[in-house]
């Protein structure tokens, strides 16, 4: 038995018997490939596959709100996710990204083998795999801080690795992006796998940013807005960037790419309401709701047009155009979530007709009472085939990448707060005039990317860097008064979040469910169980 094993090892991985150091006659080998370019281009394919997982129906990066405040999975608690290094999300997460880095550095290792083929194509091949490497690094070292940094195909004898500084980490991720983006095209090209240099800019705005490393964070913005009108611009059609119709729109920088001939995902089936044939499980919450300004530029605790008893009129048209709301149309029929309501209009057919409600009577319909329209697109008429894009990237981010990072690097100045501006104006929102102390763009910036970037799979890492995960991720997360609405508008904090003690009514809203956040563990996740099983040089993050 032990010779098996060993023999299964060598053959695996090291290739170490000269009796067994022999080349397949039907597919690659390890020894010769990246020979051709049809073989490289086989190669980078591979290295962008494991980007295409799910979690249930969802693409990974969507996915992402669901550890965070605005949004809720009825089937369990963010902390059940990430808070133990068996879960099962921890440990998916941690595997697929050392895939993405694994493939990344075997095709940069080898690149030199390919012949035949252009200087052109071996650069922009180089620059995907950097890329990519680069983004599965920016991702695990957000989630679990330290950790290895290999950058080169490891040998058996080799891969008991130990964990990276972070830092270390972040400065290797900056380097490989600014290689990447002298290497890549500038042509944005977004409905395609094909990655540009303002890609790679782009995501080093936010590596950057999230690291508190202002001062590469507007360079690399910046590098991205002086392409704005040619390669990147805002689409003039917000609740359509994560649609289908979207799917080409410059505004998009990077987007995994799903087609209904290849791969697909499900979201619409988790998203949908249960009179469109949707399960409803995952869903924006009441704090999402209340954190949408009104349309005169002001929280609704403070706006004159916020009316308790008609909430979702004179906000932020973005709260409409991301989420369906109760007294809307969804799917062609009468939303509404008001538990009374026992019947509603079905607008398919001509004359509408008043059919059974289920969205007020299904046990499992929506625990918060609303749904989402981002990634929920009627066009698509399969509750469970979508190709919409999940994006990773796109030009709005950027812009408030440069707004924050201008404000904490203390340069405040007339282009922070156009970069703010730009993004209301194209909904029809106020501007945000000049002259605010720090504290107050603060506010606006952190609001306003909540609102802009809600249900796009970004929030969590704002919350866990801004250092207030703590503080809006325990207790109860909130749905709708399933009867009505609160009494009065909720106090809005500096950050955009809204605290309900103070409202008459609070304790009639749904408890969808218990949150549990420990500041002296989570805002790490735990380094995956088997990981330390199998490697003692690996060592556990605080409180795991």
């Amino acid at each position: 038995m032990k010779k098996i094993i060993f023999i299964a090892i060598c053959v695996l991985l090291l290739g170490c018997s000269k009796q067994l150091d022999k080349f397949p006659l039907d597919a690659p080998s390890t020894g010769t490939f990246l020979k051709t370019e049809a073989e490289l281009r086989a190669a980078i394919a591979g290295c962008f596959s494991p980007l295409s997982f799910r979690f249930g129906e969802n693409p990974f990066a969507i996915w992402f709100d669901m550890y965070s405040d605005i949004a809720a999975n009825r089937d369990a608690t963010p902390h059940s996710y990430w808070g133990t290094p068996t879960a099962g999300n921890v440990n998916t997460i941690w595997n697929n990204m050392y895939t993405v880095i694994a493939r990344c550095n075997f095709v940069l290792d080898n690149i030199d083998r390919v012949t035949g083929t252009s200087e052109v194509v071996i650069n922009q091949s180089k620059g995907e795999a950097k890329f990519l490497r680069a983004y599965a690094y920016s991702l695990l070292s957000q989630f679990y801080g330290d950790v290895p940094l290999v950058t080169t195909t490891l040998e058996l004898s080799d891969a008991y690795v130990s964990r990276d500084a972070k830092s270390l980490v972040v400065d290797f991720i900056l380097s490989e992006l600014t290689e990447a983006a002298g290497l890549l095209p500038a042509t944005n090209a977004p409905n395609t796998m094909a990655i540009s240099g303002g890609a790679a800019n782009a995501l080093a705005s936010r590596v950057a940013l999230y690291n508190e490393r202002w001062s590469e964070a507007i360079a690399a913005a910046e590098a991205v807005m002086a392409l704005e009108g040619t390669q990147f611009e805002l689409n003039p059609d917000y609740e359509g960037i994560t649609h289908r119709a979207g799917k080409t729109s410059k505004e998009i920088i990077w987007a995994i790419q799903f087609n209904y001939n290849d791969v697909i995902h499900e979201t619409p089936v988790s998203f949908r309401s249960r009179m469109s044939g949707g399960y409803s499980n995952r869903m924006p919450v009441q704090a999402l709701i209340d954190s949408y300004l009104s349309i005169d530029g002001l929280p609704i605790d403070e706006s004159p047009l916020y009316n308790p008893a008609k909430p979702f009129e004179n906000r932020d048209p973005r709260l409409a155009m991301s989420i369906a709301l109760p007294g809307s149309v969804y799917y062609g029929y009468q939303f509404e979530t008001h538990k009374d309501s026992l019947m509603c209009w079905n607008y398919n057919v001509s004359p509408a007709v008043r059919v059974p409600n289920l969205d007020a009577t299904h046990t499992f319909a929506s625990f918060a009472g609303y749904c989402w329209r981002k990634y929920a697109d009627p066009t698509e008429e399969h509750a469970t085939r979508s190709d919409i894009n999940p994006i990773i990237l796109r030009y709005a981010e950027v812009l408030l990448n440069y707004a924050e990072a201008k404000l904490e690097a203390n340069q405040l100045d007339a282009t922070a707060y156009e970069a703010i501006n730009k993004l209301r104006r194209r909904v029809g929102m106020p501007e945000v005039a000049a002259g605010l102390s720090s504290d107050a763009f603060r506010t606006v910036v952190r609001t306003e990317r909540k609102i802009e970037l809600a249900g796009e799979g970004l929030r969590y890492f704002d919350i866990i860097r801004w250092r207030i995960a703590e503080d809006v991720l325990s207790g109860p997360c909130y749905g709708r008064i399933p009867r009505g609405f609160l009494a009065a508008a909720p106090a809005i904090d500096e950050n955009g979040t809204p605290d309900y003690s103070n409202v008459s009514n609070a304790d009639q809203m749904r408890v969808i469910q218990t949150r549990i956040f420990d500041p002296g563990a989570n805002y790490l996740w735990p380094i995956p169980d088997i990981e330390i099983q199998t490697n003692d040089n690996l060592v556990p993050n605080p409180g795991y």
